[in-house]
Formats: structure tokens, sequence, C-alpha cells
């Protein structure tokens, strides 16, 4: 009885102010439909970290899924030093709006969010072409509209989903998710999406897919290690793009 009275009085601190303090961060068993092991512990081992090293005040937020905890310390790419880390690997939509409290909780200055990849990478969730590209869209910005509506001003950037590259990531990791249909098409559904509904709600959306593709519609080779992640190359292309953004 105490626990479900507690658990009522934290659903109803997170509806007035995003969560207390001590209850800002998912559950430790906390998993979600279709999250592999390696995903739930890359997870929780971040969560923790989290816990750790909260977030603060008056920072600048990098949100989202191994492309972006690959960043390290953002500061360093930028004339700054209020950013924070708060990309995890495997992440995906879903499992990303478990974990907005300490986002609501603190009101950053800026938010840069990208997220999506995770959605369909791995191919254990069948594409279907007139829900899938939808469904994750909406889930992005159902995401922006969570953190807009308990940190007002919080200025956010929403990031098209970056192109794979098949042959490069078989080459280097030694292995490819099968996929019904091509992921390339997939990515470009989704961002269809994403632009579409950016323009409609006046969001910030920048379109990071088409700077990093080459003309087969793939990753280009010079800017990621693996086809997937990005290098060093493709660090500094990314921060060429949102460094006005960042740093005014």
């Amino acid at each position: 009885q105490h626990n479900v009275k507690e658990n009522h009085n934290l659903a109803c601190l997170f509806l007035m102010s995003c969560g207390s303090q001590k209850d800002l961060y998912p559950d430790k068993e906390l998993s979600f439909p279709n999250q592999a092991q390696w995903q739930f512990d890359a997870y929780h081992k971040r969560i923790n970290e989290f816990r750790q090293n909260p977030i603060g005040y008056n920072k600048i937020v990098f949100l989202g899924n191994s492309i972006t905890e690959g960043g390290g310390n953002w500061n360093d790419r930028f004339n700054i030093s209020n950013a924070v880390n708060r990309g995890i690997t495997g992440d995906f939509t879903v499992s990303m709006q478990a974990r907005l409290k300490e986002i609501c909780y603190y009101k950053p200055l800026k938010l840069f969010l990208l997220i999506g990849i995770n959605d369909i990478f791995d191919g254990v969730v069948p594409y279907e072409t007139e829900k899938t590209p939808k469904r994750i869209a909406q889930n992005i910005f159902d995401i922006v509209d969570s953190i807009r509506y308990h940190s007002k001003k919080t200025e956010i950037f929403i990031h098209t989903l970056l192109p794979v590259n098949e042959e490069e990531f078989r080459m280097n990791r030694g292995f490819y998710p099968e996929h019904d249909y091509p992921l390339e098409k997939q990515i470009l559904e989704i961002n269809s999406q994403i632009l579409e509904l950016g323009i409609k709600g006046r969001y910030n959306v920048i379109d990071l897919h088409t700077l990093f593709v080459n003309k087969e519609g793939k990753m280009r080779k010079e800017l990621a290690k693996d086809g997937l992640h990005l290098n060093q190359n493709g660090y500094e292309k990314w921060c060429t793009r949102i460094k006005e953004y960042v740093e005014n």
C-alpha cells in the first residue's frame, strides 16, 4: 500500500515538475519491448553514470544514442564549458522517452537531439511503409514536446537520421542485420516525416543526412569508422553544421 501511494505521488510530481531531484532516472530493472540484452546493459550502465553526475543547470545537452555518446566531451568540440553528453549506446525512441525527467528537471538552455536509427537498424520489428516512419517520427516529436512542455525556454534542435553504409559496416563489423525493406529507404522515409512535421510545427530541424550521404544514398566512407558510427571527420562535419546554434 505504501508503494502504491508512493508511486502515485511520484506520478503527480512528474506531472507538476517532471520529477523530484531524487527520482529523475528510470528504475534499474526497467526494460522495453524488442530491447536486446546488450542494449539493456548499456542503457542502465549509462543511467547509473547519469545518477552520479546529474546534468545541472544552464547546460547545453546532446541527447541521443551511440553516435552522440561517441562524441565524448562535447565541450572540447566547441568554445563552451557547459555541454553535457546524454547519449546512450543502443538507445531508441521509446527508451529515450523513459529518461526525460532529468532533462525536464534541469531545463537546459539548448538541446540537440539525434535518435531513431536503433528503432530500425537491427531489423527485429518488421518495417511497415505506411506506419513505421510516422510512428518513429511521432515518437521523436513526442520527446521534443515533452521537453517543451516542462522546459519552455529550452531551445531544441532535432536532427534527421544519418545514412548508413552496408558495405563498410560488413567490412568492419563482419555482419549486417537483415532487412525486408532497404534500410536506406527506411531512413529516407523517416527523415521525410521528420522534415514534414518540423515544418508544420515550426520546430528547429537540422538536416544532417544530406551532409553525410553520397551519390548512392549511403554514408560517405570518409565520415564514419564502420559505415554507421562517426569518425573524427564525421564529428567535425556535424559540429561545423551546428556551431552557430551551439555557441550563440
